[in-house]
């Protein structure tokens, strides 16, 4: 199941897109805020992402965790890695 670039819903309500799969969690941007789901809690429903019931306060937790991993600097080092920089 991909899960990545899909509108997610709640008690019949749009309420963000999904953009990562972290862990065992599915991190959903909604507005400005992201969300850490548990997977466990995500069913398919045609081309959306429906959520049931989870522990809103922790996927919030998450969410903001994920936030502070994936916005750290990269490296010089890491970027030519990657094959960017110069040669």
């Amino acid at each position: 199941m991909d899960l990545i670039c899909r509108f997610v819903f709640m008690d019949g309500k749009e309420i963000g897109e999904s953009i990562d799969v972290y862990g065992d969690h599915l991190i959903i941007k909604s507005s400005d805020k992201f969300f850490g789901v548990p997977l466990s809690a995500v069913k398919e429903d045609g081309d959306g992402l429906v959520l049931e019931e989870f522990d809103e306060e922790r996927a919030k937790e998450i969410g903001e965790k994920w936030m502070v991993e994936k916005s750290k600097p990269v490296s010089l080092e890491e970027l030519e890695k990657y094959g960017f920089g110069e040669e």
